[in-house]
């Protein structure tokens, strides 16, 4: 459980987790630090329902490991969401599906943790650029 953290302005946000769809942020398990922070620092209205069940002991516990794989599957775990991952002859293909939107995300990296993140971060985007800046929890209620 988190305490509520002053969100970033929507415009900044969104910028953020475009630098982690083009790869700006370097080595994976930064990116995937960088995407969880950017996580807490969600704008309340688009706020998912599972925001206060972000665990950052947890989640740093899974990265210190290395387990970034599970860090990354952890970035989508949430109730409508599945991903999954495909090996291919130079890398690896994530898929992340968004039932209650009907979208399926694509990304794709050298790694699961880096495809996932991928995937995590062009499905930011996509909604970004389908729906315009609009608050999630009135696209999740259709």
């Amino acid at each position: 459980m988190i305490e509520d953290i002053e969100p970033l302005p929507a415009n900044v946000w969104f910028d953020r987790i475009g630098m982690i769809a083009r790869g700006e942020l370097g080595p994976t398990e930064y990116a995937l630090r960088h995407a969880f922070h950017l996580l807490q620092l969600t704008p309340r209205e688009f706020r998912p329902p599972e925001y206060g069940t972000l665990d950052e002991p947890a989640y740093e516990a899974l990265l210190e490991a290395g387990d970034l794989e599970m860090a990354a599957r952890r970035l989508v775990a949430a109730p409508g969401l599945t991903v999954s991952t495909q090996p291919r002859a130079n890398g690896v293909d994530a898929i992340i599906k968004c039932s209650t939107l009907k979208k399926t995300v694509l990304g794709t990296g050298d790694t699961p943790a880096a495809a996932i993140l991928e995937a995590w971060a062009n499905c930011f985007s996509e909604l970004r650029e389908e729906f315009g800046i609009i608050r999630f929890s009135d696209v999740m209620r259709g």
